[in-house]
């Protein structure tokens, strides 16, 4: 019974999406996904930063580089269950003599039967390689990444918990105490 019930439901969802996206298309003459640009330079100047939400099943968040015609991706996020990804912070600096790209995404949480509401923080730290025909690739650094890390910042399970790094200006200071940073892999 439980199977054929989720099955009903899948069905359900799909038809409804097919009848939600005939009426979207014949709202807009355009599918185009929204894009965010920021200007950044982190290779060199000018290179902009280019943020997609991607709305489909899942959704994605989409965070790559522009520069000179070219489009380098860098990374995706995507949805968690009913938790969307929201891009917090991206910002460049230096980590001991490397430039790094550090992005902060994070996912809402409300789960009201487990005593939980707030934010889970992922922080994320990229370097910029040249590869062949002017192309950039992005590599994430898990040193710098699994030191910050990724937290809960609200009430988890009934308890109140923070996270310390949900900004860039935390992230700054935390470098700025750590002179001796060694991001060797």
């Amino acid at each position: 019974m439980k199977g054929v019930l989720r099955i009903l439901a899948k069905l359900n969802v799909a038809v409804a999406l097919i009848f939600l996206s005939t009426s979207v298309c014949a709202e807009y003459s355009s599918d185009a996904p929204s894009i965010k640009r920021l200007r950044i330079d982190f290779v060199s100047a000018p290179d902009w930063i280019e943020i997609h939400n991607v709305e489909e099943v899942p959704e994605k968040l989409v965070i790559q580089l522009a520069r000179g015609g070219g489009i380098f991706p860098i990374a995706a996020f995507n949805q968690d269950g009913p938790a969307f990804p929201e891009l917090v912070s991206i910002f460049k600096n230096k980590v001991g003599e490397r430039k790094i790209l550090f992005v902060i995404v994070k996912w809402r949480y409300y789960l009201s039967g487990v005593g939980t509401e707030g934010d889970y923080y992922e922080v994320h730290a990229y370097e910029a390689k040249g590869g062949g025909r002017g192309e950039i690739i992005f590599s994430e650094n898990r040193r710098i990444s699994d030191f910050f890390g990724s937290g809960f910042d609200g009430k988890q399970e009934g308890k109140v918990v923070h996270f310390r790094f949900k900004d860039a200006a935390a992230i700054r200071k935390s470098l700025s105490r750590c002179k001796d940073w060694t991001t060797r892999e």
